[in-house]
């Protein structure tokens, strides 16, 4: 908590393992909105359309594979929308004719049709990288522009054994931990 500056934390033994947990005790049964480029391989070979499945969460995908914007999120809402989920591209990128909606727009609609958002930050940063590095999430810019829960591998930030960390509000990770 100190590190990120969230209100809460979670660990738990990879990223995979922090988002099937998230979606496990959150979402089962309802719909999560992810954008079609996220919907990736992670480490360890898992993929987050399978991660979702077996969560028991109903995936719900938006925009293209190249061009998401908040306004596709924002058609997908329904009454059983469970979250926002949004899904960091650490292993790859995807140029040319591209947008994505960003954290403070996804951050104001999950807001504005109360919802929580969630953000798998991938490998993830305490603070900005140096422009030579490849761009990662900085958990704590992230937490500041207001997302409900966020996940990230500790093993790969932190240099210890392999973990997955969630962080956030205190609230929503008391409801994971208590999660059996």
């Amino acid at each position: 908590c100190e590190l990120s500056g969230a209100e809460a934390a979670l660990v738990v033994n990879n990223t995979a393992a922090a988002v099937l947990l998230l979606l496990t005790a959150r979402a089962r049964g309802k719909e999560v909105l992810i954008s079609r480029s996220e919907l990736v391989e992670i480490g360890g070979s898992f993929r987050v359309p399978e991660i979702m499945e077996a969560s028991g969460a109903i995936l719900r995908e938006v925009g293209t594979t190249n061009r998401t914007y908040v306004e596709d999120y924002e058609k997908a809402v329904t009454s059983n929308t469970a979250a926002i989920l949004k899904v960091h591209r650490s292993n790859f990128r995807v140029s040319g004719f591209t947008h994505e909606a960003t954290t403070s727009e996804l951050v104001e609609l999950a807001g504005r049709c109360n919802l929580p958002f969630w953000f798998d930050l991938g490998s993830a940063t305490f603070g900005p990288l140096p422009a030579e590095l490849p761009v990662e999430c900085d958990v704590r810019a992230e937490l500041s522009a207001g997302i409900d829960v966020g996940c990230f591998s500790g093993d790969k930030l932190l240099g210890g054994p392999q973990s997955g960390i969630l962080v956030g509000k205190k609230e929503a990770i008391a409801e994971l931990a208590a999660h059996p």
